[in-house]
């Protein structure tokens, strides 16, 4: 599924970037899909992003802009917050080879916590003008972080494919990570 994603802070381009997944919009999960490039050196971040060997601030996100802590914990806090009522079913970081980016792919269990959180009026701890100055601030560091302008639907059937999917990409080391694994109690099928 091709898509012209929404970018935050910024006119849009009209570069197309590629999904990793084409949701079914059967059903009330809601998709959360970002795209991440680096705007310096794509190549050496897409190549390198998921190398263990490889410390270094360039290809860390979170390292190349630790002047950002404040927003980060504001950041992090929504997905282990999340995570741990449930309302964050999974969430993985994934390699595009299309794109050539680093996808974040959350599956969350309904398109109103999604908007709670991350929508243009939200209304969680962290504020809408702070979010923004945060997403300009990764710009200028260096990195280009798009996302879908609309949260679509996806069923638990189709969901939990892609899941089952991405976990067997990172069994086998192929660039993905499961940063929030489903929890079978706290979202049945």
């Amino acid at each position: 599924m091709i898509v012209t994603p929404f970018r935050y802070g910024a006119e849009q381009d009209n570069n197309t970037m590629e999904t990793l997944i084409d949701p079914d919009s059967n059903g009330e999960w809601a998709i959360r899909y970002l795209w991440v490039q680096h705007l310096v050196d794509n190549t050496a971040f897409y190549n390198n992003y998921f190398d263990p060997s490889l410390a270094k601030p360039g290809v860390n996100i979170r390292k190349q802009t630790a002047n950002l802590s404040k927003d980060w914990t504001a950041h992090n806090k929504i997905f282990y917050d999340s995570a741990d009522n449930g309302d964050l079913v999974w969430r993985v970081k994934v390699a595009n080879p299309v794109s050539q980016s680093i996808d974040y792919v959350e599956i969350w269990k309904n398109v109103d916590i999604v908007n709670q959180h991350f929508g243009h009026k939200h209304n969680t701890d962290w504020d809408s003008d702070s979010r923004k100055s945060f997403l300009t601030n990764l710009s200028e560091s260096g990195f280009d972080v798009r996302e879908w302008k609309e949260y679509p639907t996806i069923s638990k059937q189709q969901a939990m494919q892609y899941y089952k999917q991405f976990v067997e990409q990172w069994k086998n080391k192929q660039q993905c990570i499961i940063n929030t694994a489903w929890d079978k109690q706290l979202n049945p099928l």
